[in-house]
């Protein structure tokens, strides 16, 4: 009776673990998902808070490289006074919260992220599958500056 039950608990955890996996391999809208980022983070996360900063005029200060450097962690800076978050140069939960206050959804897979006072970026989310993109475009045309993935 006892391995009965511990075969069962066993496959319901790897049927809950393979479901969980399965979730969480998902693309998701949005930002509040996204982790915190710091001066050395490197990866896609970073390209996307750096598109993120285009669109809220911080291009002089930061590259779309992938890498969280000094020029990051001063236009995230400049985005947190803006927003009026906590100007630690830390991107975490209440700067997400802030870029997801300035976004707007045409779909639950397509976002787009806009500073009402930019006449010049704004950044489209594309959520696919497994993949999430970005596009820094043009607001006078829609043509595309930037183009990367987030994961």
């Amino acid at each position: 009776m006892k391995k009965k039950k511990l075969v069962s608990l066993v496959t319901v955890s790897l049927m809950g673990s393979l479901l969980f996996s399965g979730i969480a391999s998902a693309a998701q809208a949005g930002f509040y998902w996204w982790p915190t980022l710091r001066e050395g983070s490197t990866g896609g996360y970073v390209s996307g808070l750096q598109a993120n900063l285009w669109a809220f005029g911080q291009q002089p200060y930061t590259a779309i490289d992938g890498s969280f450097g000094s020029g990051t962690k001063t236009g995230v800076m400049n985005f947190q006074r803006y927003a009026g978050v906590t100007a630690d140069g830390v991107a975490g939960s209440s700067t997400w919260n802030r870029f997801e206050y300035f976004s707007t959804y045409s779909t639950d897979k397509h976002w787009y992220l806009d500073n009402p006072q930019s006449s010049t970026y704004w950044t489209f989310y594309n959520a696919n599958g497994t993949r999430v993109s970005y596009e820094v475009m043009y607001k006078s045309n829609n043509a595309t500056v930037k183009f990367g993935y987030v994961n």
